[in-house]
């Protein structure tokens, strides 16, 4: 996972996009919580970063964790038509590796829209 870093404050201003009603609710709760605001704004910049690096970090590990649950309930015997019918939907054209992470998608959309719950 990248992110960009740009060099200048236009260069933000096009990568980040604001979103008018996400932004009226960030004010409000800043509004509401000066002291963490201020909290914030006294942490070192360093510490910031690895704070925000951190919850990357374990955003991708839940997906990772998500994604081997998956992988697990799309091996058990029972589930071999519906691999089968994914499978089919596959371009042979793209890699292994490429045909299992479809394969992945497949199997959580499936699961997403059948309501079904992994334990």
């Amino acid at each position: 996972m990248a992110i960009a870093s740009p060099k200048k404050k236009d260069e933000q201003a096009k990568q980040f996009k604001i979103n008018p009603e996400v932004n009226a609710k960030l004010d409000a709760f800043m509004k509401a919580e000066p002291d963490l605001v201020q909290y914030v704004k006294d942490l070192p910049r360093e510490q910031l970063e690895r704070k925000f690096l951190l919850r990357k970090m374990n955003d991708e590990e839940q997906k990772q964790g998500y994604s081997a649950k998956v992988k697990a309930w799309l091996a058990k015997p029972e589930q071999e038509d519906l691999v089968r019918s994914i499978k089919n939907t596959i371009s042979p054209n793209m890699t292994p590796e490429r045909q299992e992470a479809a394969l992945v998608i497949g199997a959580k959309n499936h699961i997403r829209n059948s309501g079904i719950k992994l334990g």
